[in-house]
C-alpha cells in the first residue's frame, strides 16, 4: 500500500492497514455492538473506505492520510490535518448516526469526502460527542442568523434553554505563526490578531437573551491563544449576538469564555467538559498582553 507518508514522513508509518479495517478495531476496543459498528460503515463515503491508515511511530496513534497540504505562498505545509486519528473519525460517524437525521446525512458525507474540506467538516460532529440522549438536537439550521446563513447546531436542554452553536476550525492564525517560525531554532510566543478567530461569526446570529437562546461557537485552531488578547477580541464582538465561545478539539477539556460566568458553567455541564488551560496561555511579559 503506498502512501504520502511513506514519502514524507516514513520512520513514522512501519505499520499499515486499510481504514475501515483500523474503523472496526477501534470500535471494537471501546466494546461497540456489532450494530453500530454496521452503522458506522454504512455511512463511511467511498472515497474515504479506500484511504490508508498508518500507526503514529510519534503519538502512539492510528492515523488515516486523507487531505491537502497546506499552502504558505509558493511552499506547501505537511501536517496532522492531513493524518487525523482514526478515533476522530469514528466519534464522527458515530455522532452523525445518533444526532443528525437521514435527510441531512448525504450533504455532510458529500463534503466530508472531500480532501480539501475533510478536515473542517469532521469537526462540525465534536460538539455533540458528551451531549445527553435527553437533549434535542438539530443540525445544520436555519432562520437564526441574516439572509441563508446556516447555524451547525442548535441544541435544547432539558430546561428549556435553547443554545445555538457554530462549529469554526480556524487555520490562519497557525499558518502565521509557522511563518514567524521560519528557521529559528525556538518558537516565538503567537503574536496574530485573535480577533481573526471570531471572523464572520457575529453575522450567523440576530440579537438574542441568552438567558432564552444562548448562542456562540464551538473553535478549534492550532495552536495555543493569547489568553488576555483573546479575552479582548470577543469582548469587541456584539453582545447581544455572540455570547460564548468554546475553544476545544474532540477531548473533554476546552476553555469556555462567555459573557457571564453562570453561562460559562452552563456550557462546560451541557457539552460535558472540564476547563483546560491547554488552549491558552499567559504572555511572558507585560509589553506584549
Amino acid at each position: 500500500m503506498d502512501m504520502l507518508i511513506d514519502h514524507v514522513f516514513p520512520e513514522t508509518a512501519k505499520q499499515k492497514a486499510r481504514l475501515p479495517a483500523r474503523l472496526i478495531a477501534e470500535a471494537e476496543a471501546r466494546n461497540l455492538a456489532q450494530a453500530t459498528i454496521d452503522a458506522v460503515l454504512s455511512v463511511l463515503p467511498s472515497d474515504l473506505s479506500s484511504a490508508g491508515a498508518f500507526f503514529d511511530e510519534m503519538t502512539g496513534l492510528w492515523r488515516y492520510e486523507f487531505g491537502v497540504p497546506y499552502q504558505l505562498g509558493t511552499g506547501l505545509i505537511w501536517g496532522t490535518h492531513m493524518w487525523l486519528p482514526i478515533r476522530e473519525l469514528l466519534d464522527c460517524l458515530l455522532n452523525l448516526n445518533r444526532c443528525v437525521p437521514l435527510e441531512k446525512r448525504g450533504s455532510y458525507l458529500r463534503i466530508l469526502a472531500d480532501p480539501e474540506k475533510h478536515p473542517q467538516t469532521l469537526v462540525e460532529m465534536a460538539p455533540v460527542t458528551r451531549i445527553g440522549s435527553e437533549m434535542a438536537l438539530d443540525f445544520e439550521v436555519s432562520g437564526h442568523g441574516n439572509g441563508n446563513r446556516t447555524v451547525d447546531w442548535l441544541i435544547r436542554s432539558t430546561d428549556g434553554r435553547t443554545v445555538l452553536c457554530d462549529v469554526k476550525r480556524r487555520t490562519k492564525d497557525f499558518l502565521i505563526q509557522f511563518e514567524r517560525i521560519g528557521d529559528s531554532p525556538e518558537a516565538p510566543e503567537p503574536d496574530h490578531d485573535p480577533a481573526l478567530l471570531f471572523r464572520s461569526l457575529e453575522h450567523k446570529f440576530v440579537a438574542n437573551e441568552p438567558d432564552t437562546i444562548l448562542q456562540g461557537a464551538w473553535i478549534f485552531t492550532d495552536i495555543m491563544q493569547n489568553g488576555p488578547r483573546l479575552q479582548a477580541a470577543f469582548e469587541c464582538l456584539d453582545a447581544s449576538k455572540v455570547h460564548f465561545a468554546v475553544f476545544g478539539d474532540w477531548a473533554s477539556d476546552a476553555h469556555v469564555i462567555s459573557r457571564r460566568w453562570e453561562d460559562a458553567q452552563f456550557l462546560r455541564e451541557l457539552f460535558g467538559i472540564v476547563e483546560s488551560s491547554r488552549f491558552v496561555f499567559s504572555p511572558a511579559t507585560s509589553q506584549n498582553p
